[in-house]
């Protein structure tokens, strides 16, 4: 299996390789699960974390080029007023990705989801439940808040309806 983190690539599926995510994980320390795991599996992982980054966020910006499989790099983002580079993908999201790919290494992946959030609406007597289930960890949420699209409630993620 092969991983291709090519900034703006069109084959690309991931954020982060397994060399900057095991860097990542050395320096934050406690993560033996993550340098037992075999680098297959840390690739897998990374791919994992990155679609579902892609899938869920609402990024700032636009995509750098029609042609990028992923997100990112994207253009019109500015961090701590400073534009970033429309050809690189930030620290922050590679980051990220690591991160979420360590917690979707558990035996129960869905451990590092988040947990179930009833949004219903009570009118009266009357009471709605819609469960919507937040599918990021809020450590990667911390990661990304400042490229994700925002609201006066938080950052603004898509999320999954349940029953």
């Amino acid at each position: 299996m092969s991983l291709d983190s090519t900034p703006g690539g069109p084959l690309a599926d991931s954020y982060c390789d397994v060399v900057e995510a095991d860097a990542y994980h050395a320096a934050r320390g406690h993560n033996d699960a993550w340098a037992a795991a075999d680098t297959e599996t840390k690739e897998r992982h990374l791919k994992w974390a990155t679609s579902v980054l892609d899938s869920r966020c609402e990024w700032l910006g636009a995509r750098a080029d029609a042609e990028q499989a992923l997100a990112w790099p994207r253009r019109g983002v500015v961090l701590d007023g400073c534009p970033l580079a429309a050809d690189a993908v930030p620290r922050r999201v590679k980051s990220a990705v690591a991160e979420f790919a360590f917690r979707l290494l558990g035996e129960d992946w869905t451990a590092g989801l988040g947990p179930v959030v009833d949004e219903g609406v009570q009118v009266g007597p009357l009471k709605t439940s819609k469960e919507t289930h937040r599918p990021i960890p809020s450590q990667v949420l911390a990661l990304l808040g400042p490229l994700i699209q925002g609201s006066p409630s938080g950052i603004r993620v898509h999320t999954t309806v349940r029953g």
